[in-house]
């Protein structure tokens, strides 16, 4: 685990008055700041502070990104800004991170291009969109907008992944513990009249038992290889994803009616990154091709780059939408209106929010139908069990009439 030094010292001013601070950060920029600040150090005691181990992840770029934007915002240099987070990172990969950037900055590096080589520096998949942000804010001049504007786009997305997860949990729930009671019944349940029954009698008795109850057996026999090829399976599945090249989402466009709900996703990400931008003082045709990166469907890239292709011609955006059947015509409306009163920005701020809502209406349809439909598989599968257990019960009476 990586240390970093935390230095508690009692110093003069320059008016001879005594006082004691603290530092976080290297000797060398310990003795820098004491330089910068006109201080004599007196004493100091050198403490070493453990930093968390960990991947640098979505929510710590989200925490820089807003910390960076109100130190900057609030008259901060960006350089003073990044070595005051330094000194306050408590986990490892943000303090790597932070330093990269710093360093780079140092070099004359821009901070959108010192933030996308620090982020390789720790393994974390920027999206390209976030670092196009920057650059529009650099090129206008005004890093805080760009970090205000990347800050909020962050907000957003996280806020929009935390719904949908926060969702699906119920249903997940529901799931996981179907499983674990299709475990018990045939585990404990099933093998207990199992044991009732003799070779004979078992050939003797309806099919659906047979099944039932050698199902039960064969589930108690091999539980630890049942068990373990289940893990190997989850397992596979979730590194088959995560480091595949496979887009989930795309699996799910193939599916009628979740296509909706990934229609309706895709578009509320893609008119909240224009509206953001087009506010910030970007121009339409520049929000629109930063926005195009956000898509995951080739159907919908495709509308938005021909989009930009027809714009720069001349055309306006509204009247190229009109002609696909993807965007609905109060759509086209709104931005019409927003092209003709040159409010484009909040239209399409607004745009974003209605196909977030509707995205969020459809998903609670489609999981108010999934919990009734797994209560109703475990009660139809207990009752089966039930049926072929009393049906089991009753042959070997008559048999044994």
């Amino acid at each position: 685990m990586q240390n970093k030094s935390e230095f508690v010292y009692e110093a003069l001013t320059l008016s001879g008055k005594k006082i004691n601070g603290r530092y976080a950060g290297s000797f060398k920029d310990f003795q820098k700041y004491l330089k910068s600040q006109g201080l004599t150090l007196l004493s100091y005691k050198e403490k070493k502070v453990k930093l968390k181990k960990g991947q640098f992840k979505d929510d710590d770029f989200a925490s820089i990104v807003e910390e960076l934007y109100y130190l900057i915002n609030s008259g901060v240099k960006v350089d003073d800004a990044l070595k005051l987070l330094i000194k306050s990172a408590s986990k490892e990969s943000s303090y790597k991170f932070l330093s990269f950037v710093l360093e780079e900055l140092k070099k004359g590096s821009q901070l959108s291009s010192a933030i996308k080589e620090a982020s390789k520096e720790v393994g974390y998949k920027i999206s390209p969109l976030y670092i196009s942000i920057l650059s529009s804010g650099e090129e206008i001049g005004n890093v805080a907008y760009s970090l205000n504007t990347l800050k909020e786009f962050i907000d957003f997305k996280l806020t929009t992944a935390s719904e949908v997860k926060q969702a699906l949990s119920y249903p997940l729930f529901l799931i996981g513990m179907s499983v674990l009671m299709v475990f018990f019944v045939f585990i404990v349940v099933v093998p207990k009249f199992t044991e009732m029954f003799s070779a004979d009698e078992m050939d003797k008795i309806p099919y659906i038992s047979q099944l039932v109850l050698k199902t039960g057996l064969f589930v108690n026999e091999n539980l630890f290889l049942i068990l373990g090829g289940l893990s190997l399976v989850v397992v596979g599945i979730f590194l088959y994803f995560k480091f595949s090249d496979i887009n989930f989402t795309k699996f799910l466009y193939k599916i009628p009616y979740l296509k909706e709900m990934i229609i309706e996703l895709e578009l509320s990400r893609a008119f909240n990154s224009m509206g953001m931008m087009i506010k910030g003082g970007v121009e339409i045709d520049k929000a629109l091709k930063q926005s195009i990166s956000l898509f995951s469907i080739d159907e919908l890239k495709s509308i938005f780059v021909e989009g930009l292709s027809e714009l720069k011609k001349g055309r306006r955006l509204s009247e190229v939408f009109a002609a696909t059947s993807i965007i609905p015509p109060n759509v086209v409306s709104m931005m019409s209106v927003g092209e003709t009163s040159a409010t484009m920005g909040e239209v399409s701020l607004s745009l974003s929010q209605r196909f977030l809502q509707n995205f969020k209406i459809k998903t609670k349809k489609v999981l108010s139908l999934l919990e009734p439909v797994i209560v109703v598989f475990m009660g139809l599968f207990i009752a089966i069990i039930v049926v072929s257990i009393m049906l089991a019960v009753i042959s070997i009476n008559d048999i044994a009439m």
